[in-house]
């Protein structure tokens, strides 16, 4: 996500706080964990890999350039969508990126009360 506009940085409780120590405490000395609450509802775009598997399509497609997964507007996500099924059909990267299924789902933040 590029706009930071739309985040906001979590309240947590001691109990959360706790948690996320004890995480960061397992990923080791160089990872450290943010909290934060989208105001909004986020669009993903993601590739399917299997039955009932989907994956960000920055993952599976790592290749291609600046792809993004998450979108704040549904139109936005839509245009990305496009794009990369175009893209998947008449690139000239090689190997060729297998084409997949791709579809938006809809991200909400059932805790936020804004």
């Amino acid at each position: 996500m590029s706009e930071l506009d739309d985040l906001k940085f979590a309240m947590l409780s001691d109990e959360d706080l706790a948690t996320i120590r004890m995480l960061e405490k397992k990923l080791g000395p160089t990872i450290r964990l943010v909290a934060v609450e989208s105001k909004m509802v986020l669009y993903a775009v993601e590739a399917k890999m299997g039955p009932n598997l989907w994956q960000r399509v920055d993952a599976v497609y790592p290749e291609i350039k600046n792809v993004k997964a998450y979108y704040n507007e549904l139109e936005a996500a839509k245009e990305a969508k496009g794009w990369l099924k175009g893209f998947l059909l008449n690139n000239t990267l090689s190997p060729k990126p297998k084409k997949r299924p791709i579809r938006i789902r809809e991200v909400v933040n059932t805790e936020s009360a804004d």
